[in-house]
């Protein structure tokens, strides 16, 4: 309880302070800030909590919301539209990511693409939508504000889901221990990567200045970030992007860097970063995607050789794939035809039920273990009144918290 109070109260800090950082910059036009940060703490603490919690970080973050607003001068009912808004939002973003992620299991690997557009074309889809009931609720009201509101609000929340999202990915899907094997290339290349982004946005170089020769610097800190993403770890990919997010959009706000317009006003530059920190951020994670899936490929073409090769001398043999941590079964051929009565076997459960002796407890001793080597256990399978010799293989866990396993048939 004390742990939870601890993490609440720093959510509470970070909020209201990246809420006041942003509440200093408003829209020419409108009663919106150009960029709205508070709304990644938000979006990052829910996909990775637990959906119970959601309520206790939705409410906290409207009651913050409408005080920090009513703090600033605006009136409250003002505050409170936009804090209903905000709250109503960001838990649409991590829902929608959320059963997307669930729906993409089984099809991310093979496709990290159409995953990808699929992701952002939802994000893009809630974010202009919610942008423009929220102009139409301030239109109602009769507040004077321009269309591009929609374009400034939605802009911003988007932009804040998808640099915070690799990281909140990764930190949901990926193990620690593969970035403790390779932690030495992801230093240097996160040390490469934030001394680039601070030599380009910590200088004013607006308009001709940032061209050196017809070279502008935005392009070599692009490619750093698009060539790391092919190396980096997901953990570290996403903490370079969030310090992208940060140090872009905060050099813009104080004038710096590239994208900064000290002679018209401010709102141009703040929508060209953030355009530029939405692309540099998806293309960087698809990439990532492109590559996690070409390793997990060349695990699974050798887990398969291994497996293929323990199952060689049987006359004959049914492969499986168990899916973590429920360890449900996904037979390579209909499990009915192995099995007697058309029995069919969903889990490693049923499995063990369906044969003797008992090998659960042996499994879990291997699976806590190193798994260096392959599981095996002879059974005796049951089919019908019949008992069949039969070899259990079950090859190493996979990145993407699969295992492949077989089942082959001794000579009695």
């Amino acid at each position: 309880m004390v742990r939870f109070t601890l993490r609440w109260l720093v959510f509470c800090l970070c909020w209201s302070g990246l809420a006041l950082l942003s509440l200093q910059y408003r829209d020419p036009w409108s009663f919106s800030t150009t960029t709205w940060l508070p709304a990644c703490i938000l979006f990052a603490t829910l996909l990775l909590t637990s959906i119970k919690q959601w309520p206790l970080w939705v409410i906290s973050a409207m009651l913050m919301h409408t005080l920090c607003g009513f703090y600033i001068g605006r009136p409250l009912p003002l505050a409170a539209l936009f804090a209903f808004f905000d709250g109503l939002s960001v838990p649409l973003c991590a829902l929608a990511l959320i059963l997307l992620d669930r729906i993409w299991t089984e099809r991310e690997t093979s496709r990290p693409l159409l995953f990808s557009l699929s992701e952002v074309a939802t994000l893009s889809a809630i974010t202009f939508s919610m942008g423009a009931l929220l102009t139409l609720c301030l239109r109602l009201n009769r507040y004077d504000v321009a269309s591009f509101h929609l374009v400034s609000w939605s802009l911003a929340l988007l932009t804040g889901c998808l640099a915070f999202w690799p990281l909140t990915w990764s930190l949901k899907k990926c193990a620690l221990t593969p970035w403790r094997q390779r932690w030495r290339r992801d230093v240097t290349l996160l040390l490469v990567n934030i001394t680039l982004m601070l030599l380009l946005f910590g200088q004013v170089v607006n308009g001709p200045k940032a061209m050196l020769s017809g070279f502008n610097p935005v392009y070599l800190l692009l490619s750093s970030l698009l060539l790391s993403s092919l190396l980096l770890s997901g953990r570290a990919l996403g903490l370079l992007l969030v310090a992208h997010y940060v140090v872009a959009i905060r050099a813009t706000l104080m004038g710096l860097g590239p994208f900064a317009r000290l002679q018209d006003t401010a709102i141009w530059g703040i929508w060209d970063v953030q355009w530029y920190v939405a692309f540099a951020s998806l293309l960087a994670f698809t990439l990532f995607r492109f590559a996690e899936s070409d390793r997990l490929q060349q695990e699974i073409q050798h887990s398969q050789q291994r497996l293929e090769t323990a199952l060689s001398d049987a006359a004959s043999h049914i492969t499986f794939r168990i899916i973590l941590p429920q360890k449900r079964l996904a037979w390579s051929a209909p499990s009915r035809h192995f099995f007697a009565n058309g029995y069919s076997i969903a889990t490693l459960a049923l499995l063990e039920a369906s044969s003797e002796p008992p090998f659960n407890e042996q499994f879990e001793q291997w699976y806590q273990g190193d798994q260096k080597e392959l599981f095996l256990q002879q059974l005796m399978v049951f089919k019908g009144e019949e008992r069949v010799p039969c070899l259990l293989v079950i090859a190493p866990e996979l990145p993407d918290k699969t295992m492949l396993g077989g089942l082959s048939v001794l000579a009695k």
